[in-house]
């Protein structure tokens, strides 16, 4: 009850939820000052293999100290001989409460919802820890007095520590442990080697419901849950209206029966909704952290869906990306266009001569070229006018001595500007 010491060190102050197992208090902290959530199990459930997993929680989430997974700060045993757990208090909302008001989510709020799980799972996984029980109601929504929010991952209390020497009774005992909805193939078999890809289908589980409003399976009987869970196959979200096909292409891949046909890691499945994310306009996730930064500076996994216009490894190509270059082509050759439209036009070099020369010349230059008199006299050319006009060629059958030509004028395109020209002079 409330003003109860827990342990000697916590002081209840309010209930903040009740389960079947046992309640959730907000305590204060005699020692540190602070406000606490304290998970208290019911003496009458309680049993050795029940502290046994509380304890393994504590020491999961200490361990990995990511945003997105509540800390957990001690645990410990109250004056009745129940297990507790003192962990962060954070307000907000679990995603079942979220999914009970709302039904369905939109996939784009449900995508940036779920990246920075997926990211806290990636943590997790690195640290050879897998959850397997992924749902709902351990996904809180944490709001601050900003509105800032900050999903985050609760209930460690059946992870699966795949390097630890000491849990191989614990890990046996918990493979049946889970919510039957998010069960993996493997878990509905009963195999005790499962690992990440587990929680990659639990996870495909959350984002399919949060999507379409209900689980992929759902059957009243457990064994016939089972059954579908092994051999039936889900309907494509696509046809509830939710997302498009490439996002259904990416949740298929993470419901598939056989686990080597999944997605390898939360890596990867967190890279394919991060970049269908940003093909849809999105730069960051639901708690502000951006997708460049976190999924797709190109040195992850070099996932490919499959599509056109991506490239295995690297960087992909994007619509956005594509639009984006052309846009600077065209952008380029219109820049070229209206340099040459406005360019000063180059002197025609036969065009200067002729005006430097006088008139009298051109007889001179017809008188050169063989046949003149049954075809048309050409313009004449820089190498046909080789002398000045004051001095007639003598004949045509004599060879003709070239000197240079004389200096032509300037015209006014080669005509150095002058100080009261204006910018128009210039081509602008």
């Amino acid at each position: 009850m409330a003003g109860e010491i827990v342990a000697g060190r916590y002081r209840l102050v309010r209930e903040l939820g009740a389960g079947g197992m046992g309640v959730v208090w907000v305590a204060h902290s005699l020692a540190l000052g602070v406000d606490v959530a304290i998970k208290l199990i019911r003496a009458d459930v309680a049993d050795p293999e029940l502290s046994s997993r509380m304890a393994r929680e504590a020491q999961v989430t200490a361990a990995l100290g990511h945003p997105a997974i509540v800390r957990v700060f001690d645990f410990g045993t109250t004056e009745h001989g129940a297990p507790f757990l003192a962990m962060e208090l954070a307000q907000g909302e679990t995603l079942g409460a979220l999914l009970t008001r709302e039904k369905r989510l939109g996939a784009v709020e449900a995508l940036k919802l779920v990246l920075p799980i997926v990211d806290g799972l990636r943590c997790a996984h690195e640290r050879g820890i897998v959850h397997r029980d992924i749902k709902p109601e351990n996904v809180f929504i944490a709001r601050d007095a900003l509105g800032r929010v900050q999903p985050k991952l609760l209930d460690f209390g059946i992870a699966k520590l795949e390097h630890h020497p000491n849990v191989s009774r614990l890990t046996q005992v918990g493979v049946v442990l889970g919510s039957p909805e998010y069960m993996s193939p493997e878990q509905a078999r009963g195999v005790g080697s499962v690992d990440a890809r587990t929680d990659v289908w639990a996870l495909s589980v959350l984002i399919y419901e949060m999507l379409t409003g209900g689980v992929p399976f759902k059957v009243e009987n457990y064994n016939a849950l089972m059954q579908a869970i092994l051999n039936e196959p889900p309907v494509p979200s696509f046809e509830y209206g939710a997302g498009d096909r490439e996002l259904w292409h990416i949740l298929a891949k993470g419901l598939e029966k056989s686990r080597e046909r999944r997605w390898a890691s939360m890596t990867e499945l967190g890279e394919a909704l991060a970049f269908w994310l940003a093909d849809h306009g999105v730069s960051e996730d639901a708690a502000g952290n951006s997708l460049a930064a976190v999924w797709l500076n190109g040195t992850l996994t070099g996932v490919s869906l499959g599509r056109p216009w991506r490239q295995r490894g690297g960087r992909r190509l994007t619509p956005n990306r594509i639009v984006a270059a052309a846009v600077l082509v065209l952008s380029v050759g219109v820049f070229s266009w209206l340099q040459a439209a406005h360019k000063p036009e180059a002197p025609n070099a036969s065009r200067t001569l002729a005006t430097a020369l006088p008139v009298a010349a051109a007889p001179a230059a017809a008188a050169v070229l063989p046949n003149a008199s049954s075809t048309a006299a050409p313009v004449a050319t820089p190498s046909v006018i080789s002398q000045p006009a004051s001095q007639p060629l003598a004949s045509t059958s004599k060879r003709v001595t070239r000197t240079p030509p004389r200096a032509p004028r300037p015209s006014r395109h080669t005509e150095q500007p002058s100080a009261s020209k204006s910018i128009r002079d210039f081509g602008f």
